[in-house]
């Protein structure tokens, strides 16, 4: 009689084990775009990576009301950016000449993670040391939408597009 019980408990724990072990498929990278914190069974991933940064409103002069450059053009913009844990920044952008609006591309492909970034759009006249025009931090896992994380820093507005896959 013991031995049947034994059997019995032994046969409902197994059963219960199995019914119990509903495994969810989801995405379980917190870097990943479609991260479901409830899944436990990891499938299906994608990410954001950075293609085209849009910047908009840049002043033709400085904040002291000075021309950026001594021939009074406009600013020769660059990106730079990166995780905020590094000590500088990880990538930037080519640099085009006597601009206030443009759209600069990175140098290499950049997948997004879901930590805090740093970036820094400057004035880079190669000869004379760069002059910021803005800067701050965003989380590109956190932000955005539309394959847009748009950041408003001053007049200045900052566009970093991505892709998704």
């Amino acid at each position: 009689m013991k031995k049947s019980k034994l059997v019995l408990v032994i046969f409902a724990a197994a059963l219960l084990g199995l019914v119990g072990c509903d495994n969810k498929e989801g995405c379980t990278d917190n870097n990943a775009n479609n991260y479901d914190s409830e899944a436990d069974k990891n499938s299906g991933c994608v990410f954001r990576y950075s293609s085209t940064i849009d910047i908009s409103g840049v002043s033709t002069n400085n904040p002291n009301g000075d021309p950026w450059d001594i021939d009074g053009t406009g600013p020769d913009l660059r990106m730079n950016f990166g995780k905020s844990t590094s000590s500088g920044y990880d990538f930037s952008t080519d640099l085009l000449y006597d601009q206030s609006a443009v759209t600069l591309t990175p140098t290499s492909s950049i997948q997004f993670t879901n930590e805090e970034w740093k970036y820094q759009l400057i004035d880079d006249d190669l000869l004379s040391s760069a002059e910021t025009i803005a800067t701050g931090t965003f989380n590109p896992v956190t932000q955005g939408g539309s394959n847009v994380i748009s950041i408003t820093n001053g007049n200045v507005i900052i566009k970093f597009n991505y892709t998704v896959h």
